[in-house]
């Protein structure tokens, strides 16, 4: 257990000074050092207020004096991170000595798989405080880092709900009177760009269109009733922002239930998600509660009434006469024709706000079905030479590939026929040929038409992935796999081999070729670049442990194929299917 827990204080704090007694604790302490940590006689030197992390185990039997004198060393040594090791020990009086010595809970202290644990009368094994933001006093009685009752615990329960659905480089605003220890939780668990609180009366001051993401909870900061709210809230966001709303249902100005709310949100946003905040079961009092997700539908027993949804991107289009909002992705900030090609979506894009709502794995829609449904407005009504007519296909192409809609293909399969026979030079447009000529390669394998699925490999291999970018030869370089692995079913292994061949050829050119361009600025790099790169490597050194054990295949095919499929390339998609297929034999 002592791996794990050092690994766990290095997950919330990260490599740092650590002062810890070595003598008492020194597996832990060697383990911190390996993880990066400085321990020993490196960490006493007095760093920078905040930058140090004391690890203190509590006694069996904590009252103020022995926390006290076990709390003044690492203070007086100013360290602004308490990691305390505990063993059961009532939280109430711990916290209240804690609180009362200027300490307060950690920001991100609290995971929503956290909260079921810690919503209790003793303390976890683990448990993190600072006070690198200033001494007691300084925020108010209702700062629920400062509180250890079931409220608070509720209330950073659904700070680190909303945290997990904020995406890289969104602006957050977060509507509730001077909760500035929200933005400490938001700031501390996500990846965003900055938060700003909404305040009573601070409504006028904020630009339309100007957030990516807005957090309301159980308040009225604006002066509305709850669904008047929320048409102020969809026009501070920006064409592809997220809101995430919530109120408790014994508060007065709650929606009536689900349904009411659900419908409003409805009217100006796509619905993807509902969470429930309750005890499961048949719960007491006192049982620890959970946040779980629940169906878009239907009506949930709960304390809570709280959703996520979307703006509708496709409201973005038609809008030059009458203010059009100038596209940015937050996490690439650049003017459309500045940015390196591979997100310049901007200028890519006849609507690129659909980027982050239907492409970008991680921070699109979470509802598959909605996703889907999104996708098929698109292909209707998308110009059929553009990127955004590509993007969608191969949404819908890979759900066909997930639910193994068959009957779903004799309507796909021209659509995507016709865009990839397009004379193209778009470099983004060049790139989802090349996908989904690799795509209609697995949708004609799923037909059990392998003749046809060849065909769409050779095309995906024959593709000009440096017209877009490097990274793009991780399709063409998986054609070639595919491709060998049909061949060798059909008893031809020298065209296996020369797929094979290929597939190593093409990998070397794409490590070969020049990346700075492709980079960006070297001191805020792609930052997926050469993920994707490593990808093209691990696809192609396959193709190399392929073609290395060819001889094989003549002694026994299993025999070849176990030291090939070894589940690096196309994990996260393997997952996926066997995820998919245990939720049919569920429903069955």
């Amino acid at each position: 257990m002592t791996i794990q827990r050092a690994a766990a204080i290095v997950q919330r704090v990260g490599p740092c000074r650590i002062l810890i007694d070595a003598d008492q604790h020194g597996d832990l302490a060697r383990e911190l050092a390996l993880m990066g940590c400085v321990t020993g006689a490196g960490a006493g030197a007095r760093p920078a207020l905040g930058r140090a992390v004391a690890v203190i185990a509590l006694p069996d039997k904590v009252t103020p004096v022995t926390l006290g004198a076990r709390l003044a060393p690492i203070e007086k040594a100013g360290a602004g991170t308490l990691v305390l090791l505990a063993t059961g020990q009532a939280r109430a009086p711990v916290e209240a000595a804690l609180f009362a010595r200027g300490w307060r809970r950690h920001p991100g202290g609290m995971t929503t798989g956290e909260y079921a644990p810690r919503d209790q009368p003793a303390l976890a094994p683990l448990t993190f405080y600072d006070r690198t933001h200033g001494g007691a006093g300084l925020r108010g009685v209702d700062d629920p880092l400062r509180r250890g009752d079931g409220a608070a615990d509720a209330h950073l329960a659904l700070l680190a709900l909303a945290a997990e659905r904020i995406r890289h480089g969104d602006r957050v605003l977060v509507c509730g009177d001077g909760q500035a220890a929200d933005a400490d939780v938001l700031m501390t668990q996500s990846r965003c760009h900055s938060v700003e609180v909404l305040a009573r009366g601070g409504l006028d001051a904020l630009a339309p269109h100007s957030f990516d993401f807005v957090l309301a909870l159980d308040g009225d900061v604006t002066g509305l009733d709850w669904a008047a709210q929320l048409a102020v809230f969809a026009a501070l966001l920006r064409p592809d922002g997220r809101i995430m709303t919530g109120w408790s249902q014994d508060g007065p100005a709650a929606p009536r239930d689900w349904a009411a709310l659900v419908d409003a949100l409805a009217t100006r946003f796509l619905v993807e998600a509902r969470f429930v905040l309750a005890a499961p079961g048949n719960p007491t009092p006192t049982a620890p509660r959970v946040i779980y997700g629940v169906s878009t539908e239907g009506d949930h027993a709960s304390g809570w009434l709280i959703a996520l949804a979307s703006c509708n991107p496709l409201a973005a289009a038609g809008r030059e006469d009458d203010g059009a909002v100038p596209f940015a992705h937050p996490a690439f900030p650049l003017p459309a024709g500045d940015a390196p090609p591979v997100v310049d979506f901007g200028a890519a894009y006849d609507n690129p706000w659909l980027y982050r709502t239907m492409v970008q794995m991680g921070e699109r829609l979470t509802d598959d079905v909605l996703l889907a449904r999104l996708a098929e407005v698109v292909v209707s009504d998308s110009d059929p030479a553009s990127a955004d007519r590509g993007a969608a296909l191969a949404v819908l192409g890979y759900r066909v590939i997930e639910l193994r809609m068959t009957g779903a293909l004799a309507g796909l399969m021209p659509l995507i026929d016709a865009y990839c026979a397009q004379a193209a030079t778009a470099p983004h447009v060049v790139r989802w040929q090349i996908s989904l000529a690799f795509l209609a390669g697995r949708l004609r394998e799923l037909a059990g038409d392998p003749a046809a699925a060849l065909d769409w490999y050779a095309r995906a291999a024959a593709g000009d992935y440096a017209a877009f970018s490097p990274i793009l030869a991780t399709k063409v370089v998986a054609a070639c796999f595919h491709a060998a692995r049909l061949h060798l079913a059909l008893g031809d292994v020298a065209a296996a081999a020369d797929r094979f061949r290929r597939g190593v050829a093409v990998a070397l050119a794409a490590a070969a070729a020049p990346h700075a361009a492709q980079m960006g600025d070297p001191d805020r790099p792609t930052p997926f670049y050469l993920t994707e790169l490593a990808e093209v490597m691990d696809m192609g050194s396959q193709c190399a442990n392929a073609l290395a054990h060819l001889p094989l295949w003549e002694r026994d095919p299993g025999l070849f194929w176990r030291q090939v499929d070894i589940r690096r390339f196309g994990l996260a998609s393997w997952a996926r299917d066997l995820e998919q297929e245990n939720r049919r034999l569920a429903g069955g």
